[in-house]
């Protein structure tokens, strides 16, 4: 297994900061392999709850890797909280960066090196809120494009990776392969833990942007993430590639939606738009997915607590 990477560049410092829940090793080791050569330190956050299990996989991986850290939380308290664990170590110890990262995702070859370069130029003229890689989606095989901002239009757009040479300003992008400066977090603050999943991300690009910082893309990095637990096919004016999420990662979503655009600094504009968006997904998973009447169950359930404002992890089974 590689070593973490001490010898580290002078003043860019770069906490690597991983969320797991039941981590699989096959996902796991080829990760942590992945990042260890690319930050300088790596803690990992273990949602698992109970003892034993991940404990098992985990412990015997952090005493064979100088430098990786594990915090085993014992319960499942959220990946906002658990980011925010992550976070706060690297405050107080005084990184410069954290880089954060789902447990199902794979880092291209230099991808943080690439993502210190195009965050370093940037900062010499704006201030940057987070940086992200082009997405690829191991589920479906397609690429993720930018969600941006185009000059003229009403609404957000997506952005392919070719429009991201060197970087293009996005509005908002998913947590894992996100590079955040100390200087952003200690503005903008740290994650919205009553959300518990999904949509954290999302909250705090907006934020980020209320507060006068700018968010990037850039495709010179790359990164292979999960989105959803399975391809399906949806028709919409011809059949088309959708992933799946299971009906408990529904009611988060669709919940979490309703949380997010209630706030003062999410734009109206946006809420327009995404709320089409999740219109679609609410159709596919309703008609198409696998489990359509338990994934009709959870959206119903999410959007009725989201009108109630109701937060926090979930306490009933779905």
């Amino acid at each position: 297994m590689t070593e973490l990477a001490a010898r580290g560049v002078p003043g860019r410092r770069v906490l690597g900061v991983v969320v797991t829940y039941h981590p699989e090793p096959g996902k796991l080791l080829p990760l942590l392999d992945a990042l260890a050569a690319q930050v300088e330190s790596l803690v990992l956050i273990d949602n698992t709850p109970g003892v034993g299990g991940a404990a098992e996989i985990l412990e015997p991986l952090a005493r064979a890797m100088p430098g990786l850290r594990l915090q085993s939380m014992g319960e499942n308290i959220g990946i906002a909280a658990a980011q925010n664990v992550g976070i706060r170590i690297a405050l107080d110890e005084g990184f410069d960066y954290v880089l954060l990262s789902d447990q199902d995702s794979l880092p291209g070859e230099h991808m943080v090196s690439a993502l210190l370069g195009c965050c370093e130029q940037l900062q010499t003229k704006v201030r940057v809120g987070c940086i992200c890689p082009e997405y690829f989606d191991r589920t479906t095989g397609q690429s993720f494009p930018f969600q941006v901002q185009r000059l003229g239009k009403w609404f957000y757009g997506s952005a392919p990776g070719a429009e991201a040479k060197p970087w293009i300003e996005i509005i908002t992008t998913i947590s894992s392969g996100t590079l955040l400066p100390r200087a952003a977090l200690q503005i903008v603050g740290p994650m919205r833990e009553d959300f518990f999943i999904d949509h954290v991300d999302t909250e705090w690009c907006h934020r980020a942007r209320a507060l006068g910082f700018r968010n990037f893309g850039t495709s010179q990095a790359r990164l292979t993430h999960e989105l959803g637990d399975a391809p399906f096919r949806v028709w919409y004016f011809g059949w088309r590639g959708h992933s799946e999420y299971s009906p408990t990662r529904l009611y988060y979503r669709f919940r979490n939606f309703l949380l997010l655009v209630r706030l003062p600094h999410v734009p109206w504009r946006w809420t327009m738009r995404a709320g089409w968006y999740w219109l679609g997904n609410a159709y596919a998973h309703c008609l198409f997915a696998r489990h359509s009447r338990a994934n009709l169950r959870a959206i119903a359930l999410g959007l009725w607590d989201g009108l109630r404002r109701r937060s926090g992890k979930l306490q009933r089974s779905l």
